[in-house]
């Protein structure tokens, strides 16, 4: 018994002597901090490089990154463990499983339930959702809003340019007063025929043209209206 608690005391004594030597892979504290890749480690647990898990990072109020979070992405090619928007269809039991029982199939399938889709965020802007709306709950999509405008055109007159003013000329053999019976080839005025006289200028008029107005209504339009933009990619974590 005595050599077992001396061989034990021995291997135990030995490890933590391994540890203490070994500054730049772990080090214990007697406060109970550990370093890992620092001999100086001032929390309870500090790393000096990058950390490898398999499993999620859990803080005291859940997994530090949700599953199915969305967020935009300024890359082209998603970093691991997240997918592009792009409303590809993914298999409910493999390495996406876990985003499946975060969204199911609220964006959709391939026609069969063995796949999922992802939401398909190309082009598009994002709302928040109003849960007691059914056309506006998570998931649901909407074209452009169309609206027209009514153009109300005012009552006036209006009135057309003074014309009209005109001549007429007569005709031989027209005109015969106080002469004997008998034909006449013409009459003139002191020496002139008088078919070649015109009457004075006559006739100069304008119209009024009552304008009651009316109200138009445009034609429906939803023309793209939005400020000064940049597009992304949208990546969601699975």
């Amino acid at each position: 018994m005595k050599h077992f608690l001396f061989i034990t005391a021995f291997v135990c004594t030995a490890a933590i002597s391994n540890l203490y030597a070994q500054t730049d892979a772990l080090k214990i504290l007697p406060n109970g901090n550990v370093g890992v890749g620092t001999d100086a480690p001032t929390e309870k647990l500090q790393v000096d490089g990058n950390v490898k898990a398999n499993g999620r990072f859990v803080d005291k109020t859940g997994v530090v990154m949700p599953i199915g979070t969305v967020l935009p992405y300024a890359g082209t090619t998603p970093p691991p463990g997240w997918l592009l928007c792009d409303g590809t269809a993914y298999s409910i039991s493999g390495d996406q499983k876990d985003l499946f029982a975060a969204i199911g199939y609220t964006h959709g399938s391939d026609g069969t339930t063995a796949k999922f889709r992802v939401p398909d965020l190309r082009g598009v802007f994002v709302m928040g959702a109003v849960p007691t709306l059914s056309y506006e709950s998570v998931g649901t999509r909407g074209e452009a809003d169309q609206h027209g405008h009514y153009v109300d055109f005012p009552a006036r007159t209006l009135y057309t340019n003074f014309a009209g003013s005109h001549r007429h000329s007569f005709p031989s053999n027209w005109y015969k007063r106080n002469m004997d019976d008998g034909n006449y080839s013409g009459i003139d005025t002191g020496g002139s025929d008088v078919s070649q006289q015109t009457t004075q200028d006559a006739g100069n008029h304008q119209h009024s043209i009552a304008d009651y107005g009316q109200r138009l209504y445009t034609n429906y339009t939803n023309d793209r209206n939005r400020p000064k933009w940049i597009a992304l990619n949208y990546i969601i974590k699975y």
